[in-house]
């Protein structure tokens, strides 16, 4: 088939369905594929490699050409570096991700272990095991989402792993830590008077709170998932803010309006979470 007429240009305009034997080809399969996921999805969207734009395009033109409306919305992602330079398995510069989430885990591991030795806390092993896992998975997959698609990613595990800062864990245990604040302070009434809501800490979170649908569905409808984690970010920072800068547990008549204020964070926080595919422990 001819795609000149589709933009593609040069040697590449010249589609071919079928190999001499018979068999046929990647993008040939691709097209049955597409014509059953139109049939079982309102929207179908392809996440691929920046060296499948080619493929993309004319995938796109051959489902024209056969008089289809629905087109496939491709995403494509840049290629993950090390600080060294491009991955090569050839060459053995590469990491491998069954290993990158076993030392993602264990690296969880030993953090949460020593944030209860220090606190004395009870947490069992299995729970402290179970924790590291939902933690160290968390963390890889908020490190790769947090760039933009188009802009290359050179993985460091410094900050996969970081527990501080713009990354997963930071995240989670800020959400775990909203989940202490509230079953320290047991039964209050929710108290939504903003009258009541005054230190510009407060003002603050509560103003980023109330961008979370605008960011959930920008970054749904204009495929932008890197929005998420840097909404995340922001509203866990202002959640810290918050905390640092007024009392909760003991705020007298305000009390009930600023555990209101921490459930509302914690529900937005662990909301963020799944949307990414962590999870959002209650402890760490």
């Amino acid at each position: 088939m001819d795609l000149k007429d589709f933009g593609i240009q040069g040697k590449n305009t010249k589609f071919t369905f079928t190999r001499s034997d018979g068999t046929t080809l990647y993008t040939t399969r691709d097209i049955a594929y597409h014509l059953n996921k139109f049939a079982r999805s309102d929207r179908v969207i392809d996440v691929l490699g920046e060296d499948q734009k080619l493929g993309s395009k004319q995938l796109c033109s051959v489902l024209e050409i056969l008089g289809h409306d629905k087109m496939p919305e491709p995403l494509f992602y840049s290629f993950v570096s090390l600080p060294e330079g491009k991955m090569s398995t050839r060459k053995g510069v590469v990491v491998y991700l069954d290993d990158l989430i076993d030392e993602a885990v264990a690296h969880a591991y030993d953090e949460i272990k020593s944030r209860v030795e220090t606190r004395n806390s009870d947490m069992t092993e299995e729970r402290m095991r179970e924790i590291a896992r939902i933690v160290g998975t968390g963390s890889i997959r908020y490190n790769i989402v947090r760039v933009q698609p188009e802009k290359q990613l050179v993985f460091k595990w410094s900050e996969a792993l970081n527990f501080d800062g713009n990354s997963g864990p930071y995240l989670q245990y800020v959400h775990a830590r909203a989940c202490s604040m509230l079953r320290k302070a047991g039964e209050y009434q929710r108290d939504t008077d903003p009258s009541k809501l005054t230190d510009p800490m407060e003002v603050n979170l509560v103003k980023k709170l109330s961008r979370y649908e605008e960011v959930l569905r920008e970054a749904g409808d204009g495929k932008r998932v890197h929005m998420l984690p840097a909404y995340g970010h922001e509203l866990a920072v202002a959640f810290n803010q918050f905390y640092a800068a007024v009392s909760v547990l003991d705020a007298g008549p305000r009390r009930d309006a600023r555990l209101t204020l921490v459930e509302c964070t914690k529900t937005v926080l662990a909301d963020v979470l799944d949307c990414l595919g962590m999870g959002a422990p209650e402890e760490m």
